[in-house]
């Protein structure tokens, strides 16, 4: 971390006005990407989830260097990877609810579609004549429950996406009976709380199902790996989960249908830092942020189920060690709730040091919040020894027009 911030330092791309900032560190991502890659090799298509991180520079450098396609969970989020030239094929599209003129947007362009219902493939039948090449997956809910983040769990019997697998095993062979285009399945048990062993017990209880169902092209296994934001968390790696699906699913390594992942939070939350710049110390432990309720939503709300840590850079990228001190951290917005922390521990903070707060790649900036319209923050890449802008700060003229 020290000679991150040290090149970025150096870099010359900071402006007084950039307070806050965040820094992705495209190196670790590239080693993510590989490690995704010797993982699940051969008949494997990745793509990563937008809604963990849309900047259309990551979108493109994740494809371009690794050939990751995106999975898209609305339809503007298509049209994001569209932009970033990723090709339709390695585009899915996700929505747990689509309009009529969405969909026909999607077959027109020839992305492939994860129907959520028994509504949505009525819906998709009206139109898909026109479109002879459709891909068309189901979603299926295999109810095998939650995982330690209730809101973040997607497989429970009261879940509102997919099709309840448990009592609809009949329809839904008469679907793909009925209709010869549907040619997927599709399973995404959950994100951040799951265990590998829930993850691999969804996938398993879908793929064996889907060995029944006719005309079977796609095998859409979802994400879901957790990532280890606090220390006391277990670490996953890639290479762990697809030890385990091979030992209880060893088909999904030998079968000839395409598999589909879309991993977000597993490849992109740790390649990144955000850096608050620290103006004084008030009262005398209290340390306002720059960031706050803005780049952590889940965090302020949910603090028991969201962690990152945090340290403390000196004026010149160096991490500060000792002593420790007691602070209260709030973040920059005009309400009383935006607290980053409450009494934590941690390295003497003076005017002019950095406050670091670590894995905020996925699920952070992308979940941004325009109470009290603050600029969406400078996003720096570093690569080897080269850094550059990722995105510009937000400038005045570009948050009047997102308000007009």
């Amino acid at each position: 971390m020290n000679m991150l911030m040290k090149k970025v330092f150096q870099s010359n791309l900071l402006d007084p006005i950039d307070s806050g900032f965040i820094i992705y560190d495209l190196d670790f991502l590239t080693n993510k990407m590989v490690d995704l890659k010797n993982a699940f090799p051969g008949h494997w298509l990745h793509t990563s989830a937008i809604k963990a991180c849309p900047l259309p520079n990551i979108l493109s450098f994740v494809h371009k260097k690794f050939h990751l396609g995106a999975e898209a969970a609305s339809i503007e989020e298509v049209k994001l990877a569209i932009d970033c030239q990723i090709p339709a094929h390695l585009i899915i599209y996700d929505a747990p609810i689509k309009t009529m003129s969405e969909l026909e947007f999607a077959l027109k362009n020839n992305i492939h579609i994860n129907a959520d219902s028994f509504e949505e493939c009525d819906q998709i039948a009206e139109i898909i004549k026109f479109y002879p090449n459709a891909r068309v997956g189901l979603r299926i809910n295999p109810a095998v429950g939650s995982g330690k983040i209730q809101f973040t769990s997607v497989a429970t019997k009261d879940s509102h996406f997919g099709v309840l697998l448990d009592g609809n095993e009949n329809k839904i062979r008469d679907y793909f009976l009925k209709f010869p285009w549907l040619n997927g399945i599709h399973v995404h048990i959950g994100s951040q709380g799951m265990s590998l062993e829930t993850l691999a017990q969804g996938v398993g209880v879908v793929f064996n199902f889907a060995q029944t169902l006719p005309g079977l092209k796609y095998f859409d296994m979802g994400g879901g790996l957790p990532v280890a934001y606090r220390p006391s968390d277990v670490v996953y790696s890639f290479h762990d989960y697809a030890i385990l699906l091979k030992k209880h699913i060893p088909q999904l390594f030998e079968t000839k249908l395409i598999i589909i992942t879309e991993f977000g939070r597993s490849l992109y939350a740790q390649a990144a830092i955000a850096v608050s710049h620290v103006e004084f110390i008030k009262n005398p432990n209290y340390i306002a942020c720059h960031f706050g309720a803005d780049l952590f939503l889940r965090k302020i709300y949910k603090p028991l189920d969201w962690y990152h840590k945090l340290s403390v850079i000196n004026s010149i990228g160096e991490e500060k060690k000792s002593p420790f001190k007691t602070y209260k951290i709030s973040g920059p917005l005009c309400f009383s709730g935006d607290v980053l922390e409450k009494e934590i521990e941690i390295p003497e903070v003076e005017k002019n040091d950095f406050l670091i707060y670590h894995d905020v790649g996925a699920y952070t900036l992308s979940m941004w919040s325009r109470h009290c319209s603050r600029a969406i923050p400078k996003v720096i890449g570093v690569l080897e020894d080269k850094c550059f802008i990722l995105k510009k700060r937000e400038t005045r003229e570009q948050l009047f027009q997102f308000w007009t």
